[in-house]
């Protein structure tokens, strides 16, 4: 998830789509969430629809996600200057990231959770 706001225009969509059942946030201390299971064989085919599906269905706070970000960016880093990043990939999703950051900015961390 390392192009801030694409969760938000997901959960825009899901409440255009379904006005009458809004996505609403889980709060509280106890939560439910579904615990996902990908196949190894199906891993490299796990899009980014299908973790905005889960974290859809699992109703998390759009702050979770956007604190997410920097690990995100993180992670990208890692992998670019690993030999088994393609370039092509790396290119596509941070051409992406560049467009979201354009229009929707730096996400923010939950300061709490910063360490």
């Amino acid at each position: 998830m390392a192009r801030p706001g694409m969760y938000r225009e997901a959960v825009a969509s899901y409440n255009a789509a379904f006005p009458d059942q809004p996505m609403v946030a889980q709060y509280g201390s106890h939560l439910n969430l579904m615990q996902v299971h990908v196949p190894d064989e199906m891993a490299r085919n796990f899009s980014d629809n299908d973790v905005l599906c889960i974290l859809l269905y699992n109703r998390i706070l759009l702050d979770w996600v956007d604190h997410a970000y920097t690990y995100g960016m993180v992670y990208l880093e890692q992998q670019f200057h690993s030999p088994t990043m393609s370039m092509d990939i790396f290119c596509e999703i941070d051409d992406e990231r560049l467009q979201h950051l354009s229009h929707y900015g730096t996400s923010s961390a939950i300061p709490q959770w910063d360490g």
